[in-house]
């Protein structure tokens, strides 16, 4: 492993684990402003002409027939179109940091999905009680019983984009070498942002409210921080470790969720939450030492 490696590997897992753990707060934040596909939508426009201009100043290219992007293309429609999409429009429905707690059962549906992909690791007896105790955690977080019908069906959109993510993320690892990270970046978050704009002029006015100053701040630090750096960590790291360890920054990425959102919006943290995310990590740990 090279020097740059060596250093780069770590440097982007916490840039992962930070920017995307403080997304959430800013979603919310925006939304107060913007109607949510427009939100992520203009977002993520906004991120491909930065991640273009840098992409070319590092002479990266972009060639070939439209055939050999197909693939990122739908990583795009698939990561930013729906995922994203899904977890803007639960927002206006969810907390923030409860928003994030329910992401952390990431890790199990990579390992759950795991055997769908060839060349990944399988899960023994110890990583499959992980998924049962993680998949549990996440029911405890919910609570079905006491949640509201709007509510619960924010989360479980939330759950579905978990899911779509962990298998896209599988996906990728199959072609990880046939695109330079920045492009793969550019790419898909072009194809998600044509989505989501789409969705946006379906749903109907592009803003919810009077524009802010700090949903502004809110969006510039969306595309900044959590499209262009973000991504582009996110599939450098795909490049040189497998999709359970990459995807193990989502239970860390609650704990920077839960406490901005406390400290930022009042946001309420429960007793049902902080059981149901330690049980969550428990099984996240039982799966990542499998």
């Amino acid at each position: 492993m090279s020097v740059s490696t060596r250093w780069g590997l770590p440097l982007a897992y916490v840039a992962i684990c930070l920017i995307w753990g403080s997304t959430y707060l800013a979603i919310k934040v925006g939304l107060e402003s913007f109607q949510p596909f427009f939100y992520a939508g203009i977002r993520y426009l906004l991120a491909t002409v930065l991640a273009f201009g840098v992409a070319r100043w590092r002479g990266v290219s972009f060639s070939g027939p439209l055939r050999r992007w197909w693939r990122a293309l739908v990583v795009g429609v698939l990561f930013i179109g729906t995922c994203n999409g899904l977890v803007f429009w639960a927002e206006t429905r969810l907390d923030s940091g409860f928003t994030a707690l329910l992401i952390t059962a990431n890790p199990l549906w990579v390992a759950l999905l795991t055997p769908l992909f060839p060349g990944e690791g399988r899960l023994g007896p110890r990583g499959w009680a992980g998924v049962v105790v993680g998949l549990a955690g996440s029911v405890l977080i919910i609570n079905p019983a006491r949640m509201e019908a709007f509510a619960l069906t924010a989360a479980l959109a939330v759950l579905g984009s978990v899911v779509i993510w962990s298998a896209t993320s599988l996906w990728v690892r199959g072609f990880r070498d046939s695109y330079h990270p920045l492009a793969l970046t550019v790419v898909q978050m072009a194809s998600g942002a044509v989505v989501l704009l789409a969705a946006a002029a379906l749903h109907g006015p592009a803003l919810a409210g009077p524009v802010t100053t700090r949903a502004v701040a809110a969006l510039a630090f969306l595309v900044v921080f959590g499209s262009l750096v973000a991504f582009f960590a996110y599939f450098y790291l795909l490049q040189h470790w497998d999709a359970a360890r990459v995807a193990s920054s989502t239970y860390i990425n609650p704990v920077v969720a839960l406490i901005l959102g406390a400290l930022i919006l009042g946001e309420a943290i429960t007793w049902n939450m902080l059981l149901g995310g330690a049980i969550v990590l428990l099984g996240v740990t039982l799966v990542l030492r499998r």
